[in-house]
């Protein structure tokens, strides 16, 4: 993944593999202890994006939990939520659309930065 200022776009079971895997935006700091996390789906045919949002520490790298979720979109438009346990000190999106291989089944969407309460 790129930055949030431009579009992905993910193919039905990129990955190949049964268990769909992720597809990860880069680790960006944390200004806050919520925040409220958008994707911006600008184009689909035949997929469901399913996207999560998740916190760890700098000194525990290992250590990944999920502080929210969508249950998916399989429609344009901007989706919200805003987590509900704190933040830790990192968080990245991640993103999955199936595992069904298919080249003419896609998404075209982007993270979108968020928008973090002043609570730190």
């Amino acid at each position: 993944m790129t930055n949030q200022l431009q579009g992905e776009i993910l193919y039905e079971g990129w990955s190949g593999t049964a268990s769909g895997d992720w597809a990860y935006t880069p680790w960006m700091p944390v200004r806050g202890d919520y925040a409220r996390f958008a994707v911006e789906v600008t184009e689909v045919n035949g997929v469901t994006l399913t996207w999560e949002v998740q916190t760890r520490t700098l000194d525990d790298p290992t250590v990944e939990t999920t502080i929210t979720a969508s249950t998916g979109t399989s429609s344009k438009g901007t989706t919200t939520v805003m987590n509900t346990t704190k933040a830790k000190q990192l968080v990245r999106y991640r993103f999955k659309t199936g595992s069904t291989n298919s080249t003419s089944n896609y998404v075209v969407f982007r993270a979108l930065s968020p928008s973090w309460m002043g609570d730190r």
